[in-house]
């Protein structure tokens, strides 16, 4: 008899500890997919200020001086700004890519052909459009490199293949 009146004190308070478990586990979940979504939509805001004068450099169809103007954006306090907050909520590896593309602007090399430098240029910006696929929807892609320049590049063919083995340093 005192069994069963322990398991009907029992059943209650495990059934309520079990409850209040799930709800803690639940409510945590969701705060976590909501910060995540939040951050999501900022890195967005941040990689489109930081990739529009980018836009502009592959844009065919503007005039040199809407490029220029375009690209001169990266002078801005606006464009620092991104740069800033880049370096807090950006992934390491979209960090890295957007690191490697400004060195490589800063530290041309003398004795690189043009072509070898539009290579090296075009890999590296593939390289951060990728990384930031990666870093905002999924880091299981399977596209590479010379896929992100298709759309913008006529005779990408000729390049496929350099740019996707390039070594990055």
């Amino acid at each position: 008899m005192d069994e069963k009146i322990l398991i009907a004190i029992l059943s209650p308070i495990l059934v309520t500890i079990g409850g209040l478990i799930t709800w803690f586990l639940k409510t945590k979940k969701e705060e976590y997919l909501t910060a995540e979504e939040k951050s999501r939509e900022y890195k967005i805001k941040i990689y489109e200020i930081l990739l529009e004068p980018f836009i502009y450099a592959t844009t065919s169809t503007i005039s040199e001086k809407e490029k220029e103007k375009g690209i001169s954006k990266m002078l801005s306090l606006e464009y620092r700004k991104a740069s800033f907050n880049l370096t807090t909520f950006g992934s390491d590896d979209v960090i890295k890519s957007y690191n490697r593309i400004f060195q490589f602007f800063f530290n041309k090399p003398n004795d690189i052909s043009n072509e070898e430098y539009g290579i090296k240029l075009l890999t590296y910006y593939s390289d951060l459009l990728l990384n930031i696929r990666k870093d905002i929807y999924s880091k299981n892609t399977k596209l590479k490199r010379s896929n992100f320049l298709e759309f913008m590049i006529n005779d990408i063919s000729d390049f496929k293949e350099k740019i996707d083995k390039q070594k990055l340093k």
